[in-house]
């Protein structure tokens, strides 16, 4: 004899009208419990959780995983299982504009230069997020309302390179194609990590949440539950995340997806090599152009700088800008050859300096110098560094790259980080 179908109600005996309640009364009704619910809907336990106590916006696709889990048992009406469809949709509806959204830019981006590279990223993409849910019938519900991406778990790809060769440009726009194609979210996240005042962690999480729908009451206030709890938003869908500007691993981190089904997209000045598992994707200029940047940006990058790395970076100001050999830094410093290779590649990493074509050399840009001869008159007297100066002129193979910096008139500029971490050049101390 079949189970007789119960209308579910909650703990005072009325009938639910929201979707946490039902949820919650529906689970109740079809005797299971979160864990249950979320192993045959193909969730995760957090997930349910977190929808039954109202944390975050309802997806329908995770909805329907669930509604098509109570519709198989013999203890909860179809019809009223299908109340849960709707009642997500009116949650949706009623739920205010909770920040700034993240959505990629309506004007689609071409990047004629930048083929191969967006290419690559398409198949990178379709790999990451291009399983579509399945409509199947007739088999068990967790596999009737989806297949699962990738396993493998989510991929992430670090755009990088100097300022004005197009990382902004290539991501977005192999995020559209990608959103375009498959159907899934798009989000566009801006860390400011080149400006004077990088995004924090905190502000990124709630952003990111807020673009998901979760109101600000329902956060939680410390910020690894906050992570946590984007995770398991992020868990259940599909999508390109585009990460623009980060200067530094721990920006990032915390607000990477953790499980498959999301391609990552950071573009960043520095290479973020401490990003294990991520694919790399160096931009050079193209066709021998300079990298274009305002003094701003310049200037934000170089107050981040170590004191050695800055410290090379004044010492540029007496070479011509172009091509050089990486051994002729070793004359602009009294860091000591070691030091001063580790500074070069310190300012390459960070976009300030390019690899040449050869190996082991650099490219100096006309903008860089110019900043760097800025930075020069600011900080150090002639005295200090006319005789870098003087060693780079009287080198036999390397006079002709020397150029003595102009003193024009010096624009105000912030002052150096204080000399914390300070390593004291071979010769003395410079000042």
């Amino acid at each position: 004899m079949p189970t007789p179908e119960v209308a579910p109600t909650t703990h005072d005996g009325r009938s639910p009208t929201d979707l946490p309640s039902l949820l919650v009364a529906l689970r109740r009704s079809a005797g299971l419990s979160q864990e249950r619910l979320a192993e045959a809907a193909g969730l995760s336990a957090r997930t349910v959780g977190n929808l039954e106590r109202g944390r975050v916006a309802p997806h329908p696709s995770t909805i329907e995983r669930i509604a098509a889990v109570l519709r198989a048992t013999t203890s909860v009406d179809a019809v009223v299982a299908d109340q849960l469809t709707r009642a997500a949709a009116a949650s949706v509806s009623r739920r205010p504009e909770t920040g700034r959204p993240l959505t990629l830019p309506e004007r689609r981006r071409s990047c004629p230069d930048r083929q191969t590279e967006l290419h690559q990223l398409d198949a990178l993409a379709t790999a990451a997020v291009g399983v579509r849910p399945s409509a199947a019938v007739g088999v068990r519900p967790s596999a009737a309302v989806g297949v699962r991406p990738s396993a493998a778990g989510p991929a992430v790809v670090v755009v990088c390179g100097p300022a004005g060769v197009g990382k902004t440009e290539l991501a977005v726009a192999a995020a559209q194609r990608a959103t375009d194609r498959h159907g899934v979210d798009g989000l566009l996240l801006d860390l400011a990590g080149t400006s004077r005042q990088p995004l924090a962690v905190g502000t990124a999480i709630d952003r990111l949440l807020r673009a998901f729908g979760v109101p600000e009451h329902r956060t939680p206030r410390p910020i690894h539950e906050r992570a946590g709890l984007l995770r398991s938003v992020m868990s259940d869908r599909r999508g390109i995340l585009v990460l623009d500007d980060a200067y530094a691993e721990e920006q990032v981190r915390p607000v990477l997806p953790v499980s498959a089904g999301w391609l990552t997209i950071v573009t960043s000045r520095s290479g973020l090599a401490g990003l294990f598992g991520a694919r790399w994707y160096p931009l050079a200029p193209l066709s021998g152009a300079a990298p274009a940047d305002g003094p701003a940006g310049i200037d934000a990058s170089y107050l981040r700088l170590p004191a050695n790395q800055r410290h090379l970076f004044r010492r540029l100001a007496l070479l011509r800008p172009g091509d050089h050999p990486t051994t002729v830094a070793d004359l602009l410093t009294e860091l000591g050859p070691a030091a001063t290779a580790r500074a070069l590649d310190g300012l390459t990493e960070r976009g300030l300096l390019t690899d040449t074509p050869a190996p082991g050399g650099f490219h100096l840009c006309p903008g860089i110098r110019r900043h760097a001869e800025t930075r020069l008159w600011h900080e150090e007297s002639v005295a200090q560094w006319h005789h870098a100066y003087q060693r780079l002129c009287r080198h036999p193979d390397w006079r002709d790259r020397a150029q003595l910096p102009e003193q024009s008139t010096v624009e105000s500029l912030p002052p150096p980080p204080a000399p914390r971490g300070w390593t004291a050049p071979e010769g003395g101390n410079q000042r």
